[in-house]
């Protein structure tokens, strides 16, 4: 349909078809790699969050459980400015008050 809306030739065209299929298969791949190896991701309210999921209970893992890395972010900020809770095999940032039943969530879904 891009194809009508925009004067392009055909070669241009199969070429852009070609990008963006390469793109969403490279975009897959990564999803499927990051979920063999553990990472998930997703919001809870106005935050985003990633966590590493072993595949069985760990000493490592958030109360002996199989998360062993979590980080939870205010998503207008993103991940680098906005980070509110963070645990790499022990927490580096314990979560806030506010915060708690978010990161209850996680862990009953994921631990």
């Amino acid at each position: 349909m891009e194809y009508l809306l925009k004067p392009m030739s055909e070669q241009e065209f199969l070429l852009k078809l070609k990008t963006e299929r390469d793109y969403f298969l490279n975009l897959r791949a990564e999803q499927i790699i990051n979920a063999t190896l553990g990472w998930h991701g997703g919001k809870i309210g106005k935050y985003r969050f990633e966590v590493n999921v072993l595949t069985k209970r760990s000493d490592l893992g958030i109360d002996f459980g199989k998360i062993f890395k979590l980080c939870v972010w205010d998503s207008a900020k993103g991940m680098a400015n906005g980070c509110v809770a963070h645990y790499d095999k022990g927490w580096d940032i314990k979560p806030f008050k506010e915060l708690e039943p978010y990161v209850s969530q996680i862990l009953r879904r994921y631990n």
